[in-house]
C-alpha cells in the first residue's frame, strides 16, 4: 500500500514539494536548537534521546498500522535496526545533546551538513563507490569549509570550544558510517518507514540500557516541566520529519530531497539566532558557502553519475 498525499484544490502540486521540503528543512533545522535547550536544561543527552527515539518510533508504528503495511522481524532486519539505531541514532545524537550546551547552536547546523561528504568518503575508502572528479572536489571544498570552522582565529566565539567543535563531528561521521552500511546491507523489499520504525525502537533500547548503566536516566513523569514538554515535543517533531521524509521522497525523489541540506543549515543558524541571540561571525559564513558548495558538487556527481 503506497502512501498518498492529498492536496488541496487551491494548491498548485508542482509547489508541494517545494512546500514540504521548506518544512522538512526547517524542523531538521530545530534539532541543534532543541537539544541545546534540552542540555541547559538539565537532561542528560543518553536520557534525552531515549523519550526522543521512543515517542518517535511510537508514532512511525501508528502511521504504519494506519497504513496497513506488514512489519517483518528476522535476524536481517533484526542486526540492521541494532546498528542503524545505536550507530545512526543513539550515539550521533546523544553526543549533539552534549556539545549543543558548549558551542552554538547554530554551529552545530552547519557541522552537521558536512554528513554527505564525509559518506562520500567513507564509500571511495571501503570502494562501494568510485572516485570521481567532481564529487572528490566537492570533499575538498567541504573539508576547505571545516577547516574554516574551526582553524582561524576568531571562527569560534570563544577558543574553549574548539575541543567541543571538533567533538561534535562524530555526530556527522556516524551518520556518515551508517548511511553507507543502510546503502549496503538494506533488505531491498522492506517498507521505508517500517525500517524507520525498526531504527527508533533499536535507538530507544540503546539508549535506555546505557542510561541505566550510566545513571543518567530521565525519569519524565517525576517533575514534568517546560524541558520535559519540550522533549516530547522534539519525540513528536521527528515523526513529523521522517512522515516529510518519506512523502518527498516518494514525491520527487532521492535527488530533489537532498537540497534539503541547504535549508536544513541556513533555517539552523536562524533558530539559533532567533532563539539564543546568535550572531554568525563572517568566518561561519564562509564555511557556510563552502559546505553549500562541495555539496553541491558532491550531490551533481552522483545524479551525473546515475544518468
Amino acid at each position: 500500500m503506497k502512501y498518498r498525499f492529498e492536496t488541496s484544490p487551491g494548491l498548485s502540486k508542482p509547489f508541494l514539494p517545494l512546500l514540504l521540503l521548506l518544512a522538512l528543512g526547517s524542523l531538521w533545522g530545530l534539532s541543534p536548537a532543541f537539544t541545546k535547550f534540552l542540555a541547559l536544561e538539565g537532561i542528560s543527552p543518553i536520557g534525552a534521546v531515549f523519550w526522543q527515539t521512543l515517542i518517535a518510533g511510537t508514532g512511525l508504528l501508528m502511521i504504519i498500522l494506519i497504513r496497513g503495511v506488514k512489519v517483518k522481524f528476522n535476524q536481517r532486519y533484526v542486526s540492521y535496526f541494532a546498528i542503524m539505531g545505536s550507530v545512526g541514532i543513539a550515539l550521533p545524537n546523544s553526543n549533539m545533546v552534549f556539545v549543543v550546551e558548549h558551542i552554538p547552536a547554530g554551529l552545530m547546523s552547519v557541522i552537521i551538513v558536512t554528513a554527505p561528504v564525509i559518506t562520500y568518503i567513507v564509500a571511495v575508502i571501503i570502494r562501494l563507490e568510485k572516485l570521481d572528479a567532481c564529487r572528490a572536489a566537492g570533499v575538498l571544498l567541504g573539508l576547505i569549509g571545516v577547516g574554516v570552522l574551526v582553524l582561524p582565529r576568531g571562527s569560534l566565539p570563544s577558543a574553549d570550544m574548539l575541543p567541543y567543535a571538533l567533538l561534535a563531528f562524530i555526530t556527522p561521521t556516524a551518520w556518515a558510517l551508517t548511511n553507507v552500511y543502510a546503502e549496503a546491507a538494506r533488505p531491498m523489499e522492506a517498507d521505508s518507514m517500517v525500517l524507520a520504525m525498526g531504527t527508533m525502537f533499536s535507538a530507544s533500547i540503546t539508549a535506555l540500557v546505557a542510561s541505566i548503566a550510566t545513571n543518567t536516566f530521565h525519569p519524565i513523569w517525576l517533575d514534568f516541566n517546560v524541558g520535559d514538554q519540550a522533549l516530547i515535543a522534539y519525540g513528536l517533531i521527528t515523526v513529523c520529519t521522517f512522515f516529510l521524509y518519506f512523502t518527498v521522497v516518494s514525491m520527487s525523489g532521492a535527488v530533489y530531497l537532498a537540497q534539503v541540506g541547504y535549508i536544513t543549515t541556513l533555517m539552523g543558524l536562524g533558530w539559533g539566532a532567533w532563539f539564543y541571540g546568535e550572531e554568525p561571525s563572517a568566518w561561519l559564513w564562509i564555511a557556510v558557502v563552502l559546505v553549500f558548495a562541495g555539496l553541491m558538487l558532491v550531490n551533481f556527481g552522483k545524479r551525473r553519475n546515475k544518468i
